[in-house]
């Protein structure tokens, strides 16, 4: 079976799917149907497990989700690349460890970056878009 789409996605793709944003959930669902592979760091899962809110309720979704999604392995790669953009952009203060690694890995990898809000990307990877976006290029 060949996969349609690949892509890399933040915490906030999978934050809006428990949040009820449509794109979020229509892009996850195509991943829960196996018609996409979505990826991600496994910095985004410890970002969503200490978030305050986080309960047992979040836990068993997400723990239920996740068997749909594809966990990136952070190899010495990741991780010096990881620690790159860190130094490089430790000016910009919205720059997070879960943000450095995925661009990271979208570096590494080549494949693009969908978010809810591909502006906090913007002048470190070029290749974020938002849900609907990556919901257009698979129609």
């Amino acid at each position: 079976m060949t996969l349609e789409y690949t892509a890399v996605v933040d915490s906030s793709v999978l934050l809006g799917y428990k949040d009820g944003h449509e794109g979020c959930q229509d892009l996850l669902y195509k991943a829960i149907d196996r018609d996409i592979e979505i990826i991600i760091s496994p910095l985004t899962i410890s970002k969503i497990w200490s978030s305050p809110d986080f309960d047992r309720k979040s836990e068993i979704g997400y723990l239920g989700l996740l068997e749909f999604i594809s966990i990136y392995s952070c190899d010495t790669n990741i991780a010096i690349n990881t620690g790159h953009y860190l130094r490089e952009y430790s000016n910009d203060i919205k720059l997070d460890l879960e943000m450095a690694s995925i661009v990271s890995i979208c570096d590494i990898s080549g494949y693009p970056l969908v978010t809810t809000n591909p502006e906090l990307y913007q002048g470190i990877l070029e290749r974020a878009i938002d849900c609907e976006e990556a919901l257009k290029q698979l129609n």
